[in-house]
C-alpha cells in the first residue's frame, strides 16, 4: 500500500479538525442553526477551506454519521471476545448500546441523518458509502447469527429476517437511551435499559418473543 505524501496527510489532518469542529457546535440542540461559516471559524480555517472538503453542511453531518459508526465497527471486532454465539451477540448488543451511551455528541448529527427526508436527498456516491458500512456490519454480524441457528442457540429463520428485527428494535433502542431523562424519566439508569433491550433482543433470536 502507497503511503499518503505530506500534502496527503496535511489534506485528512484538516478534514478531521473540521469535522471535530462541526462535531463540537452540532452536539447541542441549537445544532440546526449551526453555519459552515461558524464551523469554519471553529476550526481555525476559511469558508473556502471547508467547501475544499465538503460540498455542503449536510455531507460535513454525513461524514460525522459515518465516523461514528466505522468506530463502533472497530471497537466492537477488537473487544469481541471468544464463546457461544448467544455470548458473543449479547455482548455485541450491549457493546453497540453503550457506545451510544458514551458518545452522547453525535446523537443530533446520526438521528438526523437516519431521517427519511435526509436520505432522500442524499447524494448518490453517500448512499455507496452508506451501503458499503451496512455490508462491513453484515459481513461480520451474519455468519455470528447463521452458525447460532446451526448450533440450535437460535431459532431457524431467514438471515435477513432476523436482521430486520435487530435493526428495528436496536433503532428504537437507542432512540430511548439518547432521549435519556429529557423524555424517560422513568426508565431508570442507562446501564439498566441496556441490561432489558439487551435482553428483549435476545429473546427474540432465540425464538421466545
Amino acid at each position: 500500500m502507497t503511503r499518503p505524501n505530506r500534502k496527503q496527510r496535511e489534506f485528512e489532518r484538516r478534514e478531521q479538525e473540521i469535522l471535530d469542529a462541526a462535531l463540537g457546535l452540532c452536539s447541542g440542540p441549537d445544532w440546526e442553526s449551526v453555519t459552515v461559516e461558524q464551523i469554519a471559524t471553529e476550526a481555525g480555517v476559511g469558508k473556502g477551506t471547508v467547501y475544499n472538503h465538503f460540498v455542503s453542511k449536510d455531507e460535513l453531518l454525513f461524514r460525522l454519521m459515518i465516523r461514528f459508526y466505522e468506530g463502533l465497527l472497530d471497537e466492537l471486532r477488537a473487544g469481541l471476545t471468544d464463546g457461544d454465539a448467544t455470548r458473543q451477540f449479547r455482548e455485541i448488543i450491549r457493546y453497540a448500546l453503550d457506545y451510544h451511551v458514551r458518545h452522547p455528541e453525535y446523537r443530533y448529527v446520526v438521528l438526523y441523518c437516519e431521517r427519511v427526508d435526509f436520505r432522500e436527498r442524499a447524494a448518490p456516491e453517500w448512499r455507496d458509502d452508506l451501503r458499503a458500512l451496512d455490508r462491513s456490519f453484515e459481513e461480520w454480524g451474519i455468519p455470528l447469527i447463521q452458525r447460532g441457528m446451526d448450533g440450535g442457540e437460535f431459532r431457524a429463520r431467514p438471515v435477513h429476517d432476523v436482521l430486520l428485527g435487530l435493526h428495528a428494535a436496536f433503532k428504537g433502542s437507542l432512540i430511548t437511551l439518547w432521549a435519556g431523562e429529557d423524555w424517560c424519566p422513568h426508565q431508570g439508569e442507562p446501564q439498566m435499559m441496556i441490561a432489558a433491550m439487551t435482553d428483549f433482543m435476545m429473546a427474540g433470536l432465540a425464538g421466545k418473543t
